[in-house]
Protein backbone atom coordinates (compact mmCIF):
# COMPACT_ATOMS: atom_id res chain seq x y z
CA UNK A 1 0.00 0.00 0.00
CA UNK A 2 1.63 2.96 -0.78
CA UNK A 3 0.54 6.98 0.51
CA UNK A 4 0.93 10.20 -1.15
CA UNK A 5 1.08 13.42 1.36
CA UNK A 6 -1.00 16.18 -0.47
CA UNK A 7 1.26 18.31 -1.64
CA UNK A 8 1.48 21.85 -3.89
CA UNK A 9 4.09 20.86 -6.13
CA UNK A 10 3.82 20.44 -10.28
CA UNK A 11 4.06 17.06 -11.79
CA UNK A 12 5.57 17.89 -14.98
CA UNK A 13 4.68 14.92 -16.54
CA UNK A 14 0.84 15.04 -15.26
CA UNK A 15 0.81 18.64 -16.28
CA UNK A 16 2.32 17.60 -20.21
CA UNK A 17 -0.35 14.69 -20.32
CA UNK A 18 -3.08 17.20 -18.77
CA UNK A 19 -2.58 19.67 -21.44
CA UNK A 20 -2.56 17.62 -24.40
CA UNK A 21 -6.28 16.43 -22.75
CA UNK A 22 -6.88 19.96 -22.55
CA UNK A 23 -5.78 21.30 -25.99
CA UNK A 24 -7.90 18.13 -27.50
CA UNK A 25 -11.10 19.34 -25.37
CA UNK A 26 -10.40 22.97 -26.56
CA UNK A 27 -10.24 22.11 -30.39
CA UNK A 28 -13.39 19.50 -29.20
CA UNK A 29 -15.75 21.84 -27.57
CA UNK A 30 -15.06 25.26 -28.13
CA UNK A 31 -14.69 25.41 -31.48
CA UNK A 32 -13.38 29.15 -32.40
CA UNK A 33 -11.11 29.01 -29.50
CA UNK A 34 -6.97 29.57 -30.28
CA UNK A 35 -5.93 26.72 -28.48
CA UNK A 36 -2.61 28.44 -27.50
CA UNK A 37 -0.54 26.70 -24.11
CA UNK A 38 0.31 29.89 -22.94
CA UNK A 39 -3.23 30.53 -22.33
CA UNK A 40 -4.16 27.10 -20.63
CA UNK A 41 -1.10 28.08 -18.71
CA UNK A 42 -2.44 31.51 -17.41
CA UNK A 43 -2.87 32.07 -13.79
CA UNK A 44 -6.68 32.63 -12.99
CA UNK A 45 -5.90 32.71 -9.02
CA UNK A 46 -2.73 32.14 -6.36
CA UNK A 47 -3.83 30.28 -2.58
CA UNK A 48 -1.19 30.59 -0.42
CA UNK A 49 1.44 31.11 -3.03
CA UNK A 50 -0.31 27.93 -5.32
CA UNK A 51 -1.54 28.74 -8.36
CA UNK A 52 -4.32 27.86 -10.33
CA UNK A 53 -3.77 27.51 -13.78
CA UNK A 54 -6.74 28.03 -16.61
CA UNK A 55 -5.60 24.58 -17.61
CA UNK A 56 -6.89 23.18 -13.84
CA UNK A 57 -10.06 25.19 -13.65
CA UNK A 58 -11.22 24.14 -17.37
CA UNK A 59 -9.88 20.25 -16.91
CA UNK A 60 -12.33 20.35 -13.96
CA UNK A 61 -14.84 22.23 -15.60
CA UNK A 62 -14.69 19.49 -18.22
CA UNK A 63 -15.09 16.61 -15.10
CA UNK A 64 -18.03 18.70 -13.76
CA UNK A 65 -19.98 18.35 -16.97
CA UNK A 66 -19.54 15.07 -17.68
CA UNK A 67 -20.13 14.00 -14.49
CA UNK A 68 -23.02 15.94 -13.46
CA UNK A 69 -24.52 15.71 -17.12
CA UNK A 70 -24.26 19.01 -17.62
CA UNK A 71 -25.66 20.51 -21.01
CA UNK A 72 -22.60 21.95 -22.03
CA UNK A 73 -22.90 25.54 -23.67
CA UNK A 74 -20.73 28.26 -23.91
CA UNK A 75 -23.47 30.10 -21.48
CA UNK A 76 -23.41 26.97 -18.84
CA UNK A 77 -19.62 27.29 -18.62
CA UNK A 78 -19.79 31.17 -18.10
CA UNK A 79 -22.02 30.35 -15.46
CA UNK A 80 -20.33 27.89 -13.66
CA UNK A 81 -17.01 28.88 -14.12
CA UNK A 82 -16.59 31.46 -11.01
CA UNK A 83 -18.47 28.90 -8.44
CA UNK A 84 -16.30 26.47 -9.85
CA UNK A 85 -12.83 28.39 -8.75
CA UNK A 86 -14.32 29.13 -5.50
CA UNK A 87 -14.77 25.67 -4.90
CA UNK A 88 -11.06 24.78 -6.12
CA UNK A 89 -9.70 27.78 -4.35
CA UNK A 90 -11.30 25.89 -0.64
CA UNK A 91 -9.96 22.59 -1.87
CA UNK A 92 -6.39 24.03 -2.30
CA UNK A 93 -6.68 25.40 1.36
CA UNK A 94 -8.25 21.86 2.44
CA UNK A 95 -5.20 20.33 0.57
CA UNK A 96 -2.65 22.42 2.30
CA UNK A 97 -3.93 21.87 6.02
CA UNK A 98 -3.98 18.40 5.22
CA UNK A 99 -0.15 18.72 4.34
CA UNK A 100 1.02 20.99 6.85
CA UNK A 101 -0.77 18.42 9.54
CA UNK A 102 1.03 15.48 7.64
CA UNK A 103 -2.40 13.73 7.02
CA UNK A 104 -1.64 10.95 4.39
CA UNK A 105 -4.05 8.94 1.82
CA UNK A 106 -3.30 5.39 1.01
CA UNK A 107 -3.42 5.02 -3.23
CA UNK A 108 -5.54 2.20 -2.51
CA UNK A 109 -8.17 3.99 -0.95
CA UNK A 110 -8.36 6.44 -3.55
CA UNK A 111 -8.80 3.38 -5.99
CA UNK A 112 -11.70 1.97 -3.69
CA UNK A 113 -13.40 5.56 -4.33
CA UNK A 114 -13.02 5.39 -7.98
CA UNK A 115 -13.84 1.88 -8.28
CA UNK A 116 -17.03 2.87 -6.61
CA UNK A 117 -18.11 5.17 -8.92
CA UNK A 118 -17.26 3.18 -12.06
CA UNK A 119 -19.42 0.61 -10.79
CA UNK A 120 -22.47 3.11 -10.03
CA UNK A 121 -21.87 3.69 -13.88
CA UNK A 122 -21.49 -0.11 -14.64
CA UNK A 123 -18.24 0.51 -15.98
CA UNK A 124 -14.56 -0.75 -14.88
CA UNK A 125 -11.71 1.46 -13.60
CA UNK A 126 -9.89 1.31 -16.48
CA UNK A 127 -13.45 1.76 -18.38
CA UNK A 128 -14.09 5.13 -16.47
CA UNK A 129 -10.95 6.25 -17.36
CA UNK A 130 -11.17 5.94 -20.88
CA UNK A 131 -14.63 7.10 -21.06
CA UNK A 132 -13.06 10.83 -19.33
CA UNK A 133 -10.13 10.55 -21.84
CA UNK A 134 -12.70 10.53 -24.34
CA UNK A 135 -13.82 14.04 -23.14
CA UNK A 136 -10.60 15.39 -22.81
CA UNK A 137 -10.07 14.55 -19.21
CA UNK A 138 -7.19 12.62 -17.39
CA UNK A 139 -8.18 10.54 -14.62
CA UNK A 140 -5.88 12.65 -12.16
CA UNK A 141 -8.22 15.13 -12.15
CA UNK A 142 -10.49 13.09 -10.41
CA UNK A 143 -7.86 10.93 -8.25
CA UNK A 144 -6.46 14.52 -6.99
CA UNK A 145 -10.08 15.51 -6.57
CA UNK A 146 -11.28 12.56 -4.44
CA UNK A 147 -7.70 12.43 -2.23
CA UNK A 148 -8.31 15.98 -1.28
CA UNK A 149 -11.86 15.17 0.38
CA UNK A 150 -10.42 11.89 1.91
CA UNK A 151 -7.39 13.61 3.42
CA UNK A 152 -9.66 16.57 4.85
CA UNK A 153 -12.46 14.16 5.98
CA UNK A 154 -9.51 12.83 7.71
CA UNK A 155 -7.96 15.79 9.10
CA UNK A 156 -11.31 16.54 10.86
CA UNK A 157 -11.99 13.26 12.50
CA UNK A 158 -8.74 13.29 13.51
CA UNK A 159 -8.04 17.20 14.46
CA UNK A 160 -11.68 18.10 15.47
CA UNK A 161 -13.34 14.97 16.83
CA UNK A 162 -11.85 14.42 19.73
CA UNK A 163 -13.40 17.94 20.90
CA UNK A 164 -16.65 16.42 20.84
CA UNK A 165 -17.74 14.42 23.80
CA UNK A 166 -21.77 13.22 23.47
CA UNK A 167 -22.90 12.11 26.56
CA UNK A 168 -25.31 9.53 28.14
CA UNK A 169 -27.38 12.55 29.19
CA UNK A 170 -27.58 14.15 25.74
CA UNK A 171 -28.41 10.35 24.09
CA UNK A 172 -31.49 10.55 26.58
CA UNK A 173 -32.78 13.76 25.73
CA UNK A 174 -32.35 12.95 21.44
CA UNK A 175 -34.06 9.61 22.31
CA UNK A 176 -36.83 11.73 24.24
CA UNK A 177 -37.32 14.20 21.41
CA UNK A 178 -37.54 11.23 18.94
CA UNK A 179 -40.04 9.30 21.29
CA UNK A 180 -42.16 12.63 21.50
CA UNK A 181 -41.76 12.82 17.74
CA UNK A 182 -43.93 9.36 17.01
CA UNK A 183 -46.27 9.67 14.02
CA UNK A 184 -44.40 12.97 12.80
CA UNK A 185 -42.81 12.77 9.48
CA UNK A 186 -38.94 12.45 8.27
CA UNK A 187 -37.52 13.49 5.58
CA UNK A 188 -34.64 11.53 3.06
CA UNK A 189 -32.76 15.01 2.99
CA UNK A 190 -30.14 15.84 -0.20
CA UNK A 191 -28.50 19.37 0.57
CA UNK A 192 -26.05 21.35 -0.94
CA UNK A 193 -24.10 23.68 1.46
CA UNK A 194 -21.98 27.34 -0.12
CA UNK A 195 -20.66 28.96 2.94
CA UNK A 196 -20.97 32.58 3.21
CA UNK A 197 -17.87 35.00 4.49
CA UNK A 198 -15.53 33.99 2.15
CA UNK A 199 -14.85 35.54 -1.55
CA UNK A 200 -18.04 36.12 -3.03
CA UNK A 201 -20.45 39.23 -1.40
CA UNK A 202 -23.75 38.15 -0.87
CA UNK A 203 -25.36 38.68 -4.19
CA UNK A 204 -22.81 36.92 -5.86
CA UNK A 205 -23.22 33.83 -3.47
CA UNK A 206 -26.97 33.98 -3.76
CA UNK A 207 -26.91 34.06 -7.57
CA UNK A 208 -23.90 30.90 -7.54
CA UNK A 209 -26.59 29.09 -5.72
CA UNK A 210 -29.78 30.09 -7.71
CA UNK A 211 -27.25 28.95 -10.66
CA UNK A 212 -26.46 25.51 -9.38
CA UNK A 213 -30.40 24.64 -8.74
CA UNK A 214 -30.81 25.82 -12.24
CA UNK A 215 -28.57 23.07 -14.10
CA UNK A 216 -30.16 20.41 -11.56
CA UNK A 217 -33.57 21.84 -12.64
CA UNK A 218 -32.63 20.99 -16.29
CA UNK A 219 -31.26 17.56 -15.55
CA UNK A 220 -27.98 17.75 -14.02
CA UNK A 221 -27.16 15.02 -11.40
CA UNK A 222 -27.92 16.21 -7.79
CA UNK A 223 -25.60 13.71 -6.24
CA UNK A 224 -22.60 15.02 -8.41
CA UNK A 225 -23.01 18.61 -8.44
CA UNK A 226 -23.06 18.33 -4.39
CA UNK A 227 -20.20 16.40 -4.74
CA UNK A 228 -18.13 18.94 -6.52
CA UNK A 229 -20.01 22.20 -5.01
CA UNK A 230 -21.20 22.00 -1.59
CA UNK A 231 -19.02 23.26 0.83
CA UNK A 232 -19.99 20.56 3.83
CA UNK A 233 -19.28 17.44 4.94
CA UNK A 234 -21.99 15.97 2.92
CA UNK A 235 -20.50 16.47 0.10
CA UNK A 236 -18.15 13.27 0.18
CA UNK A 237 -21.30 11.51 0.19
CA UNK A 238 -23.28 12.89 -2.52
CA UNK A 239 -25.20 15.46 -0.54
CA UNK A 240 -27.09 12.97 1.48
CA UNK A 241 -27.83 13.67 4.94
CA UNK A 242 -29.79 10.17 5.37
CA UNK A 243 -33.43 10.58 7.30
CA UNK A 244 -33.96 13.81 9.18
CA UNK A 245 -36.67 15.86 11.48
CA UNK A 246 -37.96 19.24 10.80
CA UNK A 247 -36.43 19.99 14.15
CA UNK A 248 -33.11 18.80 13.69
CA UNK A 249 -32.48 21.58 10.49
CA UNK A 250 -31.58 25.10 10.40
CA UNK A 251 -35.78 26.95 10.60
CA UNK A 252 -34.85 28.24 7.03
CA UNK A 253 -34.27 24.93 6.04
CA UNK A 254 -37.13 23.48 7.96
CA UNK A 255 -39.38 25.37 6.49
CA UNK A 256 -38.43 24.81 2.86
CA UNK A 257 -38.21 21.12 3.48
CA UNK A 258 -41.69 20.59 4.83
CA UNK A 259 -43.30 22.17 1.44
CA UNK A 260 -41.26 20.18 -1.12
CA UNK A 261 -43.19 16.31 -2.11
CA UNK A 262 -40.54 13.78 -2.68
CA UNK A 263 -38.40 14.16 -5.76
CA UNK A 264 -38.44 18.11 -5.77
CA UNK A 265 -35.43 20.12 -5.57
CA UNK A 266 -36.26 23.90 -3.53
CA UNK A 267 -34.30 26.75 -2.81
CA UNK A 268 -31.74 28.19 -2.58
CA UNK A 269 -32.32 29.66 0.91
CA UNK A 270 -30.38 31.84 3.01
CA UNK A 271 -29.78 29.98 6.21
CA UNK A 272 -26.65 29.98 9.00
CA UNK A 273 -23.97 30.03 7.41
CA UNK A 274 -24.62 30.24 3.83
CA UNK A 275 -26.95 29.19 1.11
CA UNK A 276 -29.21 25.75 1.10
CA UNK A 277 -30.16 23.92 -2.06
CA UNK A 278 -32.38 21.02 -0.97
CA UNK A 279 -33.53 17.89 -2.36
CA UNK A 280 -36.17 15.65 -0.53
CA UNK A 281 -35.72 11.73 -1.94
CA UNK A 282 -38.63 10.50 0.33
CA UNK A 283 -40.83 10.75 3.31
CA UNK A 284 -42.24 8.41 5.99
CA UNK A 285 -43.94 8.14 9.51
CA UNK A 286 -41.80 8.38 12.49
CA UNK A 287 -42.52 4.80 14.27
CA UNK A 288 -40.51 4.36 17.46
CA UNK A 289 -40.85 1.26 19.42
CA UNK A 290 -37.74 0.21 21.16
CA UNK A 291 -34.49 1.84 21.29
CA UNK A 292 -31.23 -1.01 20.72
CA UNK A 293 -27.79 -0.21 22.17
CA UNK A 294 -26.67 -0.02 18.80
CA UNK A 295 -23.81 -1.86 17.39
CA UNK A 296 -20.16 -0.52 16.09
CA UNK A 297 -17.54 -1.53 13.84
CA UNK A 298 -14.50 -2.57 15.05
CA UNK A 299 -11.14 -3.63 14.51
CA UNK A 300 -8.15 -4.31 16.89
CA UNK A 301 -4.84 -5.95 17.61
CA UNK A 302 -4.77 -7.80 21.01
CA UNK A 303 -1.55 -8.49 23.05
CA UNK A 304 -3.16 -11.16 24.91
CA UNK A 305 -2.42 -12.11 28.73
CA UNK A 306 -4.78 -13.34 31.80
CA UNK A 307 -5.93 -10.53 34.20
CA UNK A 308 -3.21 -11.16 36.60
CA UNK A 309 -0.34 -10.70 34.43
CA UNK A 310 2.74 -9.32 35.84
CA UNK A 311 2.76 -5.42 35.39
CA UNK A 312 6.02 -5.88 33.61
CA UNK A 313 3.75 -7.84 30.68
CA UNK A 314 1.23 -5.22 30.46
CA UNK A 315 3.98 -2.24 30.23
CA UNK A 316 5.31 -4.07 27.30
CA UNK A 317 2.81 -4.53 25.75
CA UNK A 318 1.05 -1.01 26.27
CA UNK A 319 4.66 0.83 25.21
CA UNK A 320 4.29 -1.57 21.92
CA UNK A 321 0.53 -0.49 21.64
CA UNK A 322 1.81 3.45 22.09
CA UNK A 323 4.67 3.36 19.47
CA UNK A 324 2.38 1.24 16.61
CA UNK A 325 -0.80 3.33 17.52
CA UNK A 326 0.58 6.84 15.79
CA UNK A 327 1.25 5.21 12.31
CA UNK A 328 -2.19 4.38 12.55
CA UNK A 329 -4.60 6.29 10.05
CA UNK A 330 -7.21 4.27 8.69
CA UNK A 331 -9.32 1.11 9.76
CA UNK A 332 -7.19 -0.16 6.14
CA UNK A 333 -4.05 0.32 8.37
CA UNK A 334 -4.90 -1.96 11.38
CA UNK A 335 -4.28 -5.05 9.23
CA UNK A 336 -1.54 -3.84 7.34
CA UNK A 337 0.90 -3.09 10.49
CA UNK A 338 -0.20 -6.18 12.08
CA UNK A 339 2.32 -8.05 11.18
CA UNK A 340 5.01 -5.76 13.74
CA UNK A 341 2.59 -6.02 16.63
CA UNK A 342 3.95 -9.51 16.85
CA UNK A 343 2.64 -10.76 19.53
CA UNK A 344 -0.32 -9.00 19.21
CA UNK A 345 -2.94 -10.27 16.85
CA UNK A 346 -5.41 -8.65 14.61
CA UNK A 347 -8.98 -9.21 14.27
CA UNK A 348 -11.73 -7.65 12.29
CA UNK A 349 -14.85 -7.91 15.10
CA UNK A 350 -17.46 -6.95 12.47
CA UNK A 351 -20.20 -4.99 13.71
CA UNK A 352 -20.30 -5.68 18.05
CA UNK A 353 -22.97 -4.42 20.21
CA UNK A 354 -21.68 -1.89 22.28
CA UNK A 355 -23.75 -3.55 25.48
CA UNK A 356 -21.21 -6.68 24.65
CA UNK A 357 -18.05 -4.52 25.06
CA UNK A 358 -16.06 -4.11 27.95
CA UNK A 359 -17.41 -1.41 29.84
CA UNK A 360 -14.33 0.67 29.56
CA UNK A 361 -14.08 0.22 25.59
CA UNK A 362 -18.10 1.33 25.59
CA UNK A 363 -17.34 4.88 25.87
CA UNK A 364 -15.10 4.82 22.78
CA UNK A 365 -17.32 3.51 20.58
CA UNK A 366 -19.55 6.42 21.01
CA UNK A 367 -17.10 9.15 20.71
CA UNK A 368 -13.91 7.88 18.96
CA UNK A 369 -12.94 9.33 15.96
CA UNK A 370 -13.81 7.41 12.96
CA UNK A 371 -10.18 5.32 11.63
CA UNK A 372 -8.42 6.77 14.60
CA UNK A 373 -7.24 4.27 17.01
CA UNK A 374 -7.72 4.20 20.81
CA UNK A 375 -5.02 4.63 23.32
CA UNK A 376 -3.92 1.01 24.70
CA UNK A 377 -6.81 -0.24 26.69
CA UNK A 378 -6.49 -3.00 29.15
CA UNK A 379 -9.21 -5.61 29.58
CA UNK A 380 -9.37 -9.31 30.82
CA UNK A 381 -8.53 -10.57 27.72
CA UNK A 382 -5.52 -8.10 27.58
CA UNK A 383 -4.20 -4.90 26.13
CA UNK A 384 -5.58 -3.73 22.87
CA UNK A 385 -5.80 -1.13 21.00
CA UNK A 386 -9.26 -0.23 18.77
CA UNK A 387 -10.38 1.45 15.58
CA UNK A 388 -14.20 2.27 15.08
CA UNK A 389 -14.72 2.10 11.30
CA UNK A 390 -18.73 2.61 11.47
CA UNK A 391 -21.12 3.48 13.83
CA UNK A 392 -24.79 2.06 13.61
CA UNK A 393 -26.47 -0.12 10.69
CA UNK A 394 -28.92 1.25 8.28
CA UNK A 395 -32.45 3.03 9.02
CA UNK A 396 -32.18 1.21 12.50
CA UNK A 397 -29.50 3.48 13.50
CA UNK A 398 -31.86 6.15 14.11
CA UNK A 399 -33.15 3.90 16.84
CA UNK A 400 -30.17 3.00 18.55
CA UNK A 401 -27.95 4.94 20.81
CA UNK A 402 -25.02 4.45 18.70
CA UNK A 403 -27.02 5.64 16.07
CA UNK A 404 -28.11 8.83 18.46
CA UNK A 405 -24.41 9.58 18.99
CA UNK A 406 -23.00 9.21 15.71
CA UNK A 407 -25.51 11.90 14.46
CA UNK A 408 -25.06 14.21 17.08
CA UNK A 409 -21.76 13.76 16.91
CA UNK A 410 -21.31 14.55 13.07
CA UNK A 411 -23.59 17.62 14.06
CA UNK A 412 -21.14 19.16 15.66
CA UNK A 413 -18.25 18.19 13.97
CA UNK A 414 -19.96 19.81 10.78
CA UNK A 415 -19.86 23.18 12.81
CA UNK A 416 -16.37 22.93 13.49
CA UNK A 417 -15.54 22.31 10.66
CA UNK A 418 -17.06 24.84 8.75
CA UNK A 419 -15.40 27.20 11.44
CA UNK A 420 -11.98 25.68 10.64
CA UNK A 421 -12.38 26.04 6.73
CA UNK A 422 -13.55 29.88 7.71
CA UNK A 423 -10.15 30.66 9.67
CA UNK A 424 -8.28 29.08 6.55
CA UNK A 425 -10.02 31.33 4.34
CA UNK A 426 -9.30 34.47 6.56
CA UNK A 427 -5.43 33.73 7.27
CA UNK A 428 -5.40 32.97 3.75
CA UNK A 429 -3.60 35.33 0.59
CA UNK A 430 -6.17 34.70 -2.07
CA UNK A 431 -5.62 36.17 -5.52
CA UNK A 432 -8.18 36.07 -7.89
CA UNK A 433 -7.66 37.25 -11.38
CA UNK A 434 -10.17 35.67 -13.61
Amino acid sequence: MSYRVISPRVDLRRLATCLALFLFALLAFAPGRPALAQDALKIVAVVNEEVITELDLYMRLRLAMVTARLNDTPETRQRLLPTLLRTMIDERLRGQEAARQNIQVADDEVNMRIGQMARRSDLTPDQLAQALAGNGISIDILRDQIQTELAWARLVQRRLRPQVNITDEEIDAALAQIQAAQGQTEYRLSQIFLASGSMEDEATLSQAARRLKEQIEQGANFAAIAAEFSQDQGAIRGGDWGWVRLDMLDPKVAELVASLPPGQVGGPVRGTGGYYIALVRATRVIDVRAVAAGTVSLEQILWSMPENAAESEVNKAVSQASTLSPRIQSCADMSRLAPEASPGVYRNLGNVPVSDLPENLQPYALNQPIGVPTPPIRTNRGVGIYVVCDRGGGDEAALSRVGVADRLGRERLETLARGYLSDLRRAAVIDIRL
